[in-house]
């Protein structure tokens, strides 16, 4: 607002000095200044931005140097993909299926993001994604895990989900 507030009177003294230095201080020019006043704001507003990256300082996030650190450092976890289809005449699309999952884990109190129409969940060293294929009537996603068995534990219970909960009839498809 600052920033705003000192373009546009940096706007007002280049627009309006001149016209009352010429034409004095009457009826005509308070008219044509007032008009002028009136369109600084659009235009300074526009100015502001298309200039923004330059008046305005974007605040950087920190990121936590330790943890950077500390994943650098660890082998990247074992990551399995899933890959599930299913018919259509059951009504059900794939996003519609991936945001009753994400309902679903909200009523488990499962902490996830549900963003874009996709699910990610990050707990410890397990991550998994689940998002709708565009297109098509497939759910397709990711597990990491150090151990297989986690890996398969949760691949298997995204498709007792949508089997058992939303009655789709499941063909699973390779990766």
């Amino acid at each position: 607002m600052i920033v705003f507030a000192l373009l546009y009177a940096a706007f007002a003294a280049v627009g309006l000095g001149p016209l009352f230095g010429a034409g004095g201080f009457n009826d005509a020019t308070f008219g044509i200044a007032l008009v002028i006043a009136i369109a600084l704001f659009p235009f300074t507003a526009i100015v502001l931005t298309m200039f923004s990256h330059i008046f305005l300082r974007a605040r950087r996030g920190r990121v936590a140097a330790p943890e950077v650190a500390r994943r650098a450092a660890e082998p990247a976890p074992e990551r399995d993909h899933f890959d599930f289809a299913f018919a259509a005449w059951n009504g059900i699309e794939s996003s519609e299926a991936v945001a009753r999952l994400s309902r679903r884990l909200h009523a488990l109190d499962i902490a996830h993001q549900f963003t874009d129409g996709q699910i990610s969940v990050s707990e410890g060293e397990v991550r998994w994604k689940v998002a709708p294929v565009v297109g098509a009537l497939r759910i397709a996603g990711w597990v990491e895990a150090p151990n297989r068995e986690t890996r398969a534990m949760i691949e298997a219970a995204v498709e007792e989900f949508l089997i058992d909960e939303l009655g789709i009839a499941l063909e699973k498809l390779a990766a």
